[in-house]
């Protein structure tokens, strides 16, 4: 099994939602969140999302996302992952994430894949993520 330290929480809420396109799988729906990260590094974080929703209950998304420390570093985020519907207003999600940045403290996270395991509400458009990098 990879070895994982916990890198921090993501809580943030969704600033805008855009639907795509109806497909035959499902509704194709971009959204913006904002929010911060705290942990191994604190951080104001945004990130756009596009997924397809399907009928079934379950969605596919990738997501950009960039981190701002208050020290002036700059992580970009690269993600991707799956999730369900798990109760009329509670959507869990899996996935993972590389990360680019030129931060001399944060260099590490250029080789690290990360793993986050999280809950959307739909009612608030709240997401509260757990971020674990792997080694």
């Amino acid at each position: 099994m990879t070895e994982e330290e916990f890198l921090g929480e993501l809580a943030e809420k969704t600033t805008s939602v855009t639907l795509r396109e109806f497909t035959p799988d499902g509704v194709r729906i971009s959204y913006n969140l904002q929010g911060k990260v705290r942990g191994q590094y604190d951080a104001d974080h945004m990130e756009t999302v596009e997924a397809i929703f399907k009928q079934d209950g379950t969605y596919e998304f990738e997501s950009l996302g960039m981190d701002q420390t208050v020290d002036g570093d700059m992580l970009l985020i690269k993600g991707k992952g799956t999730g369900r519907q798990v109760s009329p207003t509670s959507v869990q999600a899996v996935g993972e994430a590389t990360y680019m940045t030129q931060s001399k403290n944060l260099g590490w996270l250029n080789s690290a894949k990360a793993r986050f395991e999280g809950t959307y509400t739909t009612t608030t458009g709240e997401f509260i993520a757990k971020v674990f990098a792997q080694k």
